[in-house]
């Protein structure tokens, strides 16, 4: 299958998915849409369709992988909508947090051109997230009633890649309880990074009185072993003995 012809079927499967809730633009124009901001993002960013790739979610579902960079350790993207759903967390929502993310992803990337100041466009910072363009729109209770009296909220859907996806679990209904898994693991990166320069950095309390620790032991301190720690990250949602 070429690469094409994976672009026009990914498209048409989502637009299908979705055809009681199109907003303004019918199937056609949207799988077009579609199709085209991934051709423009595989210029600067090649990207290969892979098949029977699963992505497990922290513990916290799982979701297949639909693309990744055509370097050897491309990363895999997702599509965020059937993330979102594992996670318990509605498209609209997931969509708003997409298109913030991209639009510092974008700040990040204007700072570093100009840093380089060779009058050249980057890309570095812009790999991790596609918007597909499309257009939905879905009965949302929690959004403000229209002229009509009904509640609706429009989203489309993005691309995301796996490293992305501890942002968006941080963020989703499972967001504490996914840093609370991670924080041994954290803590474990953290010394492994900083090392005995943790000892020197003294720690206060709220009302800015040493607590006579350092970081090493009052922010950073864990009694996991490094794979003990690496199971709890990935555990998902704890049994009420676990927590």
């Amino acid at each position: 299958m070429t690469t094409t012809t994976a672009f026009e079927n990914f498209a048409r499967t989502i637009v299908e998915r979705n055809a009681d809730h199109l907003l303004n633009d019918g199937p056609d124009e949207q799988t077009a849409r579609a199709v085209h901001n991934l051709w423009k993002f595989s210029e600067t960013t090649p990207i290969l369709p892979v098949y029977g790739v699963a992505v497990d979610l922290a513990g916290f579902g799982e979701a297949p992988a639909y693309f990744a960079g055509a370097a050897d350790d491309g990363e895999l993207y997702l599509l965020l909508s059937e993330v979102a759903e594992q996670l318990g967390m509605p498209p609209w929502k997931a969509c708003a947090w997409a298109r913030q993310q991209h639009l510092w992803a974008i700040e990040d990337q204007r700072r570093e051109d100009e840093e380089r100041g060779d009058g050249r466009l980057g890309y570095d910072c812009l790999r991790d997230l596609v918007n597909l363009g499309f257009d939905f729109i879905a009965d949302d209770p929690e959004a403000k009633p229209d002229a009509t009296g009904r509640r609706w909220s429009s989203y489309g859907d993005w691309l995301i890649a796996q490293g992305r996806l501890p942002a968006l679990l941080s963020v989703s209904p499972w967001g504490r309880e996914f840093i609370d898994n991670i924080s041994d693991h954290m803590s474990i990166g953290m010394r492994k990074l900083a090392g005995d320069q943790l000892h020197d950095v003294k720690t206060y309390d709220t009302d800015g009185n040493p607590t006579g620790g350092t970081a090493a032991t009052d922010l950073f301190h864990t009694d996991l072993t490094e794979a003990e720690a690496l199971r709890k990250a990935r555990r998902g949602p704890a049994a009420p003995t676990d927590r």
